[in-house]
């Protein structure tokens, strides 16, 4: 909560009171600096003209820290009946006070920040000062909850501005991510359409980087990357938006040709890049020579350009043709250029075929609690065997996004996930178990998908809370304001809502504060190296906090070794899934004793 008004300013407005309210020459409110061995005041009250805002005396000279210890009175009428305040004043030559004051202020977690303190040097009547002690107690506790809650306020603009910059940056390079790449060439589409201006967008790919991998591991892999994105950076122009859209795969936009003509400044951009990795690059201390195919897309002057994703599909078709041609070289766009995608025309009917004939199976991965290994839940997760062969899902979901399929899909892997979930809760005795179901983005701009989601359920006998629909920020892009109809729609019916892969979009943390979530589900990609890296951990324990303090249930993805568990829950993390506790399985191999 921000407060309703600033530490300083708080302090000002005490300090004016208490010195109207209460006979003492000087008030202060002053921090411990314990590295410095200084007792500093903040603001002052200062009716003898002896000290200003900022001035400091040494702590362990000081009243003030027998009141923090705990073995003097924090107040005293006759200071130097006390036994500490005679000593402190003898030992400093005899400093001229009378009585004293001094009243901690803590400030979150029972920590001391400072004091409220007061001096006069005339010893004031038994009782004067006593009378006050509630209020000033008062006082100092309001000072400690502003100070706290400026704190809290500043560590959570701090976390917030960290998540920001991981949502647009890339951690390893420092460079923009894929998600701020493509927002700069929406806005540079936007402003071409008006005034027709030219831009040029290359996207290029490390050759052969596997074999670096190979040789020298993902370290030397990632000690590559950094120094590449460093010659990058060299190689393009102060106005270029240059990012890593992920793996050894970057981009590059040029929005400011001039005069020269597009294709030519095209070509000289990748000449640019081309040369600056000429040199040979130093991995783990070994000479490695690397180079770059180049896929280049123009869009001249004057005409109409596809949408962002075309471009960059474009960019990519040259890119692969530049890699067929011989690789370490720049490739062109041109209408004739294809993508190998027979796979869609080759997969697109025996896929619809087969959720006709519910030959896509569910299988099932448990959500466990760390601290137990308990089972608490599963997620129902789709496959598909074609022609004797399990065919990926990252190969049929998207295909099933492009066939629009999807719905279907769903509604598919609803129907087998309620009836599991039916048979578990028969067998368990209890209805505890949690089944979670993955929901394509389109789902979410179709007002219908309530009620019939809603059916399904109570067709099987279940309640919409055994029930969590995963949900992806992809979902709440094209259309947002129905997204949201629909979140609430089913949050209100009972359904948990969770953000799936959390972090991987550009605009995750206005997600988490606009739809009604239930449990936020932070993507592997951040946790795999969580048990060796101290930056990555900060990050996690960052995100676990925000996590607990909006009040969601947070589950961590990717979990596969013991190691990085231990760490999760040194870290508070409750709940997690993945390899280390199971694999994707059948309903008859997952053991649910636990649950």
């Amino acid at each position: 909560m921000v407060p309703l008004m600033s530490f300083d300013e708080a302090s000002e407005r005490v300090l004016d009171y208490l010195r109207a309210l209460i006979p003492m020459r000087f008030w202060a409110v002053s921090a411990h600096d314990a590295e410095g061995d200084r007792q500093v005041y903040l603001h002052l009250r200062d009716q003898t003209g002896r000290r200003a805002a900022g001035d400091f005396s040494v702590w362990s000279e000081s009243f003030c820290q027998y009141v923090l210890a705990g073995v003097a009175p924090q107040i005293a009428p006759d200071a130097m009946a006390v036994p500490q305040y005679a000593a402190v004043s003898a030992a400093s030559g005899g400093v001229d006070i009378g009585a004293y004051v001094g009243v901690p202020i803590q400030s979150g977690h029972g920590t001391y920040f400072g004091t409220l303190c007061a001096t006069d040097p005339q010893v004031q009547p038994e009782g004067v000062l006593e009378q006050h002690a509630p209020l000033l107690q008062l006082l100092a506790t309001l000072l400690g909850q502003i100070l706290t809650a400026e704190r809290l306020q500043a560590e959570a603009e701090e976390r917030e501005a960290t998540l920001r910059w991981r949502a647009f940056h890339d951690e390893l390079t420092g460079l923009p991510n894929r998600a701020l790449f493509n927002d700069r060439l929406d806005r540079a589409l936007a402003l071409r359409a008006r005034d027709r201006r030219p831009l040029v967008v290359l996207t290029l790919d490390v050759d052969d980087f596997k074999a670096v991998n190979d040789t020298f591991g993902h370290a030397g892999g990632d000690e590559l990357l950094i120094q590449l994105s460093r010659r990058l950076q060299g190689a393009v122009r102060t106005a270029d938006a240059l990012a890593r859209m992920g793996g050894d795969e970057f981009a590059v936009l040029l929005e400011h040709t001039g005069d020269v003509g597009t294709a030519a400044v095209a070509e000289r951009a990748a000449e640019r890049i081309q040369a600056a990795l000429a040199d040979p690059f130093v991995v783990a201390g070994r000479r490695v020579e690397v180079g770059a195919s180049v896929g280049v897309v123009c869009v001249e002057p004057g005409t109409d350009p596809p949408g962002a994703e075309v471009l960059l599909t474009h960019a990519d078709v040259a890119l692969y043709s530049a890699k067929r041609a011989g690789k370490a070289r720049a490739t062109l766009y041109h209408p004739a250029m294809q993508l190998p995608e027979t796979s869609d025309l080759r997969l697109r009917e025996p896929l619809r075929e087969a959720m006709e004939t519910h030959q896509i199976k569910a299988v099932y991965q448990p959500v466990v609690a760390l601290a137990t290994g308990a089972v608490t839940g599963v997620e129902c997760l789709a496959r598909w065997t074609h022609e004797g062969s399990p065919v990926s899902p990252e190969v049929f979901i998207p295909l099933a996004a492009r066939s629009r399929l999807s719905p279907a899909l769903t509604t598919l892997m609803i129907e087998q996930a309620c009836a599991q979930l039916r048979r578990w809760c028969g067998s368990l005795g209890h209805d505890r178990l949690e089944m979670a179901v993955n929901v394509p983005p389109g789902l979410l701009s179709d007002l219908q998908f309530p009620d019939r989601v809603t059916a399904q359920v109570v067709d099987a006998g279940l309640h919409p809370r055994q029930l969590t629909l995963e949900i992806t920020e992809d979902a709440l892009f094209t259309d947002p304001d129905t997204a949201l109809r629909v979140a609430e729609d089913l949050h209100d019916r009972g359904f948990r809502l969770a953000l799936d892969d959390f972090g991987t979009g550009y605009s995750s943390l206005l997600h988490l504060r606009s739809i009604p979530l239930d449990v936020m589900k932070i993507d592997r990609g951040f946790i795999s190296d969580v048990d060796t890296n101290p930056r990555t951990r900060f990050f996690m324990r960052a995100l676990l906090g925000m996590g607990h303090d909006l009040g969601l249930r947070v589950v961590v993805e990717g979990v596969e070794r013991e190691s990085q568990a231990e760490a999760l829950r040194d870290l508070g993390a409750v709940y997690g899934q993945g390899y280390r506790y199971a694999r994707p399985a059948a309903p008859e191999e997952l053991d649910l004793s636990s649950c």
